[in-house]
């Protein structure tokens, strides 16, 4: 039939393209090529967590893995892994979660100025630090600024350091300078001058509440099964639909859950489940 002569030519011009891409990238098949690029884009990724986690001084093992964006519940799984993490959220509009919280953030207005500043001198630096709130809290209607929030930061650093750390005001600053810089570089030089370098005020106004999606009370079944490529192996998924998905849902991998401008991938050995929030708890980790 014409059908079936049609899809006889779509596998073979796959199949060309596909021996076409193996040429160009050294005589691979464009299945290994397509893995080298999912491996480079992992490991990418992983490196950049690594600079905000672990070379801060926060340790992965502790926390959650928060997968945002089109593709990032597609790499969440193998990146907490690697990291040690023990849970992946996925956040209902991962896709366009961005633009959400653009929507809903509220607004912020910050100000600073460079003291240098004994950080002993509490005199000087709470003058500084009410004139910076007055400024921030300037910017706001005068309908707005009881609803604002105002926090106190500081840069602090030993005298004669080239660098700063970044602290939340309040009591004890030099107290809790020598226990940061202890966290952050293992030592502490605890007869030095600290220094304030910069003091700055951050005032924000709470935006609108994010749209709560409803889970349904209908039982939930899978829209398709699918053969997925995994680790060198193929393994067959269950796809279900995000917005299918009813109070209580938990599935094991591996599983896809598919929404509006996002992909979740569910590994083996990972197992999700619904929270009452919308979002996506998965847990486990193990082959």
């Amino acid at each position: 039939t014409r059908a079936a002569g049609a899809r006889r030519l779509d596998r073979q011009a796959a199949h060309a393209a596909r021996a076409a891409l193996g040429r160009a990238r050294g005589g691979r098949d464009a299945l290994a090529a397509a893995e080298g690029v999912v491996a480079l884009a992992d490991a990418r990724m992983e490196a950049a967590l690594r600079r905000v986690s672990v070379e801060r001084g926060h340790d992965p093992r502790g926390a959650a893995l928060v997968a945002f964006g089109g593709a990032g519940g597609l790499h969440a799984c193998a990146l907490a892994a690697a990291l040690g993490s023990p849970a992946v959220l996925a956040p209902r509009h991962a896709g366009v979660l961005s633009a959400l919280g653009a929507l809903t953030g509220g607004s912020r207005r910050e100000r600073s100025r460079t003291v240098l500043l004994d950080a002993r001198d509490h005199a000087a630096l709470e003058r500084a630090w009410r004139r910076l709130e007055g400024e921030v809290l300037a910017e706001f209607t005068r309908a707005e600024r009881g609803r604002v929030r105002v926090e106190r930061w500081a840069e602090v650093r030993y005298r004669g350091q080239s660098h700063e750390l970044s602290l939340p005001g309040g009591a004890d600053l030099a107290g809790r300078f020598h226990l940061e810089h202890l966290r952050r570089f293992g030592f502490a030089e605890r007869d030095l001058a600290i220094e304030v370098v910069t003091l700055e005020a951050r005032g924000s106004l709470p935006g609108d509440s994010p749209p709560r999606s409803r889970a349904t009370r209908r039982p939930a079944a899978p829209v398709s099964v699918v053969r997925v490529r995994h680790e060198g192996r193929w393994v067959r998924a269950r796809v279900w639909a995000r917005e299918q998905l009813p109070a209580g849902f938990a599935t094991r991998g591996p599983a896809i859950v598919a929404e509006d401008g996002a992909t979740l991938w569910i590994a083996p050995g990972w197992s999700a489940s619904l929270h009452t929030s919308g979002t996506l708890v998965l847990t486990g980790g193990r082959s």
